[in-house]
């Protein structure tokens, strides 16, 4: 069994990035493991047609990587994956990457965690950096005699390659960001197109112009340009990040009115337009942009389903109306639980203790860093850490707090961390009481919450508040065991 200083768990943004802050200023005895082929996570499992980000690409990199060479302002996936591949190859971080080892259980006990691998492997290491992602494991709706369906049906993170939807019944259930960036693409295509909605979603303007390659070049040529261009996209970013979610902003009334009139004037049927105006706040839950979707809809070959869907069938699915709609193929844009990485894999702390049963009945945490009873672990891009701006900032922060923790119990002679309890519940308590004077989960559903309204997703300040409560590491907030 061998034995490491840190491993990591994940092989996407946040576990690329841990890989080179740990090289740079902790230890070269880490490993990287990594469930799939290859590295990228999120951008190497989402691989649908027009799978894109909505955050501009000079903003979704890391801070220590600046890229002069995106080809748009809003990166594909693909060109985020190169990105990637890119960091991992400079940073030398091949000989740390496991690959095709997906881990499934992790275990505490005497100091250290022993992590199991599908293949019956097992690592000790004295400390553990998931990086597993927010959204990372698929939901699926329950239909009666959906295991029935004839056709092709998976979800959008699970593309099948070589696939042709030419000339077929297609239909899309879920009308979240996915649906968005793979819907007009499959219009196209498609015989027919049939867009399940359960609740409309807001979709802004997207300003996604090329960049030029003489600008490139110009930003390549010119770091300290490339630096303002960064510069300046986040302080735009953050500024506007907290007005946004301030109920009856100015800011937040103006968006909505200029997503309404988005809509209006690109949607023809003032009675489609109307079916497809969500009816809460702009930001209760995460807005999308696309300068495509709407328009999608003048389509013939287009339409948009509002019942809801009863049962399937071998051929189709069932309305609550009794209508069936044919189906060759049905796509689940579904989306995913966020931010319960024990839906991945099993992680049992002290004494034991599942981190399942620990989640139960509400996923909680220390400053979205740290679970309650969980020693040693750290969750880069945790619970409460989404929000409006780029996951690289929030990744970055959590990296950061990780390897200067380690750092500190290496020089001060300590072996085993773990948060109080108390901290944890005021922390949580905090969180949720800022969240009732925004936008958020007001009259809506979304990943960002649980089943019982519970807010375990999104963060309710800016990042720059994120950052530094990140970078306040206070000894008495936890329990230590010397070495």
């Amino acid at each position: 069994m061998r034995h490491v200083k840190v491993a990591v768990i994940g092989a996407g943004v946040a576990g690329i990035c841990a890989g080179v802050q740990l090289k740079r200023s902790v230890t070269s005895d880490f490993v990287i493991f990594e469930k799939a082929a290859e590295i990228g996570g999120t951008w190497r499992e989402n691989r649908y047609p027009g799978v894109e980000c909505d955050v501009p690409s000079h903003l979704y990199s890391y801070s220590f990587e600046l890229n002069p060479h995106w080809s748009r302002e809003y990166p594909s996936g693909g060109e985020i994956l190169d990105y990637l591949r890119g960091v991992v190859a400079k940073y030398d971080l091949h000989d740390h990457l496991v690959c095709n080892a997906h881990v499934q259980s992790a275990r505490f006990g005497d100091g250290r965690w022993t992590l199991t691998l599908a293949s019956g492997e097992e690592y000790q290491a004295d400390f553990v950096i998931t990086a597993l992602g927010i959204l990372h494991v698929p939901k699926y709706p329950s239909w009666p005699g959906i295991e029935t369906f004839a056709g092709d049906a998976f979800h959008s993170a699970n593309w099948p390659e070589d696939l042709d939807l030419t000339a077929k019944n297609v239909g899309i259930v879920g009308t979240g960001a996915t649906t968005v960036q793979l819907g007009p693409k499959l219009a196209e295509v498609a015989e027919q197109l049939y867009i399940f909605q359960r609740s409309p979603v807001w979709v802004a303007p997207k300003p996604d112009a090329e960049i030029p390659p003489e600008e490139q070049q110009r930003l390549d040529n010119d770091r300290a340009a490339l630096r303002a261009k960064r510069w300046g996209l986040w302080q735009v970013w953050e500024a506007t990040g907290l007005d946004m979610v301030t109920p009856d902003s100015k800011l937040n009334r103006r968006s909505e009115a200029a997503a309404r009139e988005h809509l209006r004037s690109q949607v023809d049927d003032p009675e489609l337009a109307d079916r497809l105006t969500p009816s809460y706040n702009f930001t209760c839950k995460r807005p999308t942009f696309s300068n495509e979707y709407y328009p999608m809809f003048n389509r013939a070959n287009v339409e948009l389903v509002t019942n809801g869907i009863e049962h399937m069938e071998p051929d189709g699915v069932v309305l609550n109306t009794g209508h069936k709609v044919e189906l060759d193929c049905l796509i689940y844009a579904t989306g995913f639980k966020s931010c319960d990485i024990s839906e991945e894999l099993e992680f049992f702390g002290e004494d034991g203790t599942p981190l399942r049963e620990v989640w139960n009945p509400r996923i909680t945490s220390y400053r979205t860093i740290m679970a309650p009873k969980m020693p040693n672990l750290f969750i880069v891009f945790g619970p409460n850490s989404a929000g409006l701006t780029s996951a690289y900032q929030v990744i970055e922060a959590g990296v950061e707090f990780a390897v200067d923790t380690i750092r500190y119990m290496d020089r001060e002679g300590k072996a085993v961390i773990v948060p109080k309890d108390e901290e944890i519940e005021a922390f949580c308590d905090e969180v949720q009481d800022k969240f009732r004077h925004t936008t958020i989960n007001k009259g809506c559903t979304s990943w960002w919450t649980d089943d019982n309204g519970y807010t375990h997703a999104s963060w309710p300040a800016s990042s720059l508040d994120y950052r530094m409560m990140l970078h306040q590491f206070v000894p008495g907030h936890f329990n230590f065991t010397d070495t």
